[in-house]
């Protein structure tokens, strides 16, 4: 059980470093975007209302990036602000299984992202 708590914790603090030292706010968006939306749905295996709760988690993640702008806040720091607040959220939302999932696959995201950019600038 003990070896199983260390690595969820490991996973958890993995995705936290990730978000922060890569923050990509494309992928903040595509989390609205409906179909990409009922594919992360569909991939977590959420219910009916936990996939309501997460849309509104989502869009008022994106809200709060315009919000956090418009009061002086850099980009960086708004979509930062934004991840973490998705994934405090999706935490409290989602089942411990559902949750890891979830980091595994933002993380994946955001690597995949930073690679394209990598690659562009070759």
């Amino acid at each position: 059980m003990k070896r199983l708590l260390i690595l969820v914790v490991a996973v958890v603090s993995f995705g936290a470093t990730t978000f922060a030292s890569n923050p990509s706010g494309s992928f903040v968006y595509k989390l609205n975007d409906e179909k990409t939306f009922n594919r992360v749905a569909s991939y977590l295996g959420v219910g009916f209302e936990q996939k309501d709760d997460l849309y509104y988690v989502f869009n008022e993640g994106e809200k709060r990036i315009g919000r956090a702008t418009e009061k002086g806040a850099t980009l960086e720091e708004a979509i930062q602000k934004a991840i973490y607040f998705n994934l405090a959220n999706a935490r409290v939302i989602l089942s411990r299984d559902q949750y890891i999932k979830f980091v595994s696959l933002i993380n994946l995201t955001i690597n995949n992202e930073k690679k394209d950019e990598l690659f562009a600038e070759k």
